[in-house]
Parts: C-alpha cells; sequence; structure tokens
C-alpha cells in the first residue's frame, strides 16, 4: 500500500514537471514569436511628401526643392511620365522605386500608366532600397477599358491608386519600411462609400504591415481625407491609424490645429506623414510658397509636408 502511494506521488510528481516544462517553452515561444524592436543606431531621417499633379512642377524645380530640403525619403504622388521620373532620380542622384519595376523606362501605354501600373507611387531615397513589392490599383481591375484590367491587383489590399511597401538600409545600418500611398479622391465625412473604401485601403495596408512588426515604419502620401485631430468627424482612416499606434507627425509637433492647421490643400489638410512607435516626430512643416524654393501652389493642386524624424534613441 506503501509503495503504490509513492509511486502515485511519483507519477504526479513527474507529470507536474513536466506540465511545468510545457508552460514554459509555451512562454519562451510566445515571447519569440511576437515581434521584438530591432536596434536602431540614433539617426534623424529629413522626409518629403508631395502630391506634384501629374508631373505639374517640372524636373528641375522638383529637384531644387528636394535638394533645399535634403530630404533623405520623397514620396511622389501622381508623377505619372516615367521618362521625367528616371531624369529626377538621376538629377538628384537618388534611388528609385516605382511602377513595376525599380527603374522604369518610358511606355507607350495612356496617361497615368507606367508599364502596366495604374497611378503608380513614386519613392526616391538617398538610402538603399533593399526590397520594394508593388502593389497595382484597383482602379485598374475596374476600368473593363484598360488592356491590362485586373493585372496584379491584390485583393487583400483594394488600393484605388497603387502604393509600395519598401524596406530601406540607412547609411548607418538601420532597417526601416516606407509605404507610399494615395487613397481613394472624392467624398467628403458624410459619404459612407467614400470613407468606407478609404478605410478598406488603410486596414489592407496596415494588414501588409504586419510582418514587418518591430521595425519602424513611415506611411507617406496622398490619404484624401482630413483628420479628428483637427476636429473633423466622421473621417475614418485618421482615428483608424490612431488605434493602430501610428502617430500622425505633424500633428504631433504642432498639437493645436487653430493656430497651425497644416493645410496641403486649398482648404484641407489631406497629405501625411504617419510613424510608428519606433520613430519619434521632431520637425514637421507645409512646404509654402518660397519654403525650399518652392512656388507653392503654382508648383502643384498640392503643398508638400516636410518632416524630421529620429530613429533610435
Amino acid at each position: 500500500m506503501c509503495t503504490l502511494r509513492r509511486f502515485r506521488i511519483l507519477c504526479f510528481r513527474t507529470l507536474s514537471l513536466r506540465m511545468l516544462a510545457s508552460c514554459l517553452v509555451l512562454l519562451v515561444i510566445a515571447r519569440f514569436s511576437t515581434a521584438q524592436p530591432t536596434q536602431q543606431t540614433p539617426e534623424e531621417l529629413r522626409l518629403l511628401t508631395y502630391n506634384i499633379h501629374m508631373w505639374q512642377p517640372g524636373v528641375d524645380a522638383l529637384s531644387d526643392l528636394i535638394e533645399q530640403a535634403n530630404a533623405d525619403i520623397v514620396v511622389l504622388n501622381e508623377a505619372w511620365n516615367a521618362k521625367q521620373n528616371d531624369t529626377l532620380a538621376k538629377k538628384t542622384g537618388y534611388h528609385i522605386a516605382y511602377g513595376g519595376q525599380q527603374s522604369a523606362a518610358a511606355s507607350a501605354q495612356k496617361p497615368h500608366w507606367i508599364d502596366g501600373h495604374y497611378m503608380p507611387q513614386v519613392l526616391l531615397t538617398k538610402h538603399r532600397i533593399v526590397s520594394a513589392t508593388f502593389y497595382n490599383a484597383k482602379a485598374a481591375a475596374d476600368d473593363p477599358t484598360s488592356p491590362d484590367v485586373g493585372l496584379d491587383v491584390d485583393p487583400e489590399i483594394p488600393l484605388y491608386r497603387g502604393g509600395i511597401l519598401a524596406e530601406l538600409e540607412t547609411k548607418r545600418g538601420n532597417r526601416l519600411i516606407v509605404f507610399a500611398l494615395h487613397l481613394h479622391p472624392w467624398g467628403d465625412a458624410q459619404n459612407e462609400k467614400m470613407t468606407s473604401m478609404r478605410l478598406a485601403e488603410i486596414e489592407g495596408i496596415v494588414a501588409k504591415l504586419k510582418p514587418h512588426a518591430g521595425k519602424p515604419t513611415l506611411l507617406m502620401g496622398d490619404f484624401n481625407t482630413q483628420s479628428h485631430l483637427d476636429g473633423k468627424q466622421g473621417w475614418r482612416v485618421t482615428p483608424y491609424l490612431e488605434s493602430q499606434k501610428f502617430t500622425d507627425v505633424y500633428r504631433a509637433v504642432h498639437p493645436e490645429p487653430s493656430t497651425d492647421a497644416g493645410l496641403t490643400w486649398p482648404d484641407s489638410r489631406i497629405d501625411y506623414i504617419f510613424c510608428n512607435q519606433y520613430i519619434t516626430p521632431r520637425q514637421a512643416r507645409v512646404v509654402e510658397q518660397g519654403v525650399f524654393g518652392s512656388k507653392g501652389y503654382d508648383d502643384s493642386d498640392h503643398l508638400a509636408l516636410f518632416a524630421i524624424v529620429r530613429l533610435g534613441k
């Protein structure tokens, strides 16, 4: 009887130890399966995002603006001319990514198309482009007259005007993610269809960023939406990004909209730079007439947005 009791106690202790070991293994797996922040060497980055309205400024004016801003990373919207894109990259000496390849030749397609990509966004940077994933525009799939209808459209990310997800490596060896975007235009906050379309776009973008959790991340471009931080009710993109721990760089630097409206379109703030928790906003300004040599609204129907952010502590 005594021997049987000892056997039972021994079995119970053995089982308890095994259960404890299993729990420890699960805790270790859980910890390391959760993305850990990458170590960053302290570094400042100068950012510029600009909707150039179908290349309205011209290569010389835009290259001068980029040079005066001394921008490390530039996102251009409505830069729908492959030849001018490549000329700008050559003139500035920047690396470039857009369309279906990192340096596309001029194509014979109709306006707004470059190498099978409708309304592609353009990324220019001083830093090395480690990789770039291009998302074609949903507008292409919706256009029955397009010769490339449905080409390269990712159903999980319904971008109306396409986008780029790029990983960059800075000269100090830091890695970061940049998503260049141009969300669906038109429709105010009361237009449920349009606000829902933009929300679906940004949800798709955030989903595509999940594998890169732990890396410093920037979202840059023309969002075609106003912000709840400016007291604009009914808009859905900016509250969603806030819920996903993204920070509106301009509003972080200028928290009071009554004194710093930050308008990038005649009566609206619709161009943004958002960052995640691994990036700290330092400075931000709208590139009004005279700033960095800009001619303001004579150069485009938008004003550019400039910011300085910091990686690392």
